[in-house]
């Protein structure tokens, strides 16, 4: 069984109000670069799953303009934001 002791000790509301500021901002440094480093163009791929649509739809849609692919050398990606509209359409 271990032995353990509970310490109490007198604190002022200043301090306890910078201490929990400490805390919380550690927490949020662990999952703000994560959401920092999104993206800005999908895949094919990434967007179709996001849309929930197959990539012949895709292919369709950038045909008819409904979503318009951009090519960088040999690959095909889509704009961030025109997902986003396309999901909120």
């Amino acid at each position: 069984m271990t032995n353990s002791a509970i310490q109490l000790m007198q604190i002022d509301i200043e301090s306890f109000g910078q201490f929990i500021q400490k805390l919380v901002r550690e927490e949020l440094e662990k999952v703000i670069p994560a959401q920092s480093e999104e993206k800005e163009f999908y895949t094919r791929e990434e967007t179709s799953k996001l849309l929930n649509v197959s990539l012949t739809t895709l292919f369709h849609w950038n045909n008819q303009g409904v979503l318009k692919a951009k090519k960088i050398g040999k690959r095909v990606y889509y704009s961030k934001s025109d997902v986003m509209a396309q999901l909120t359409y």
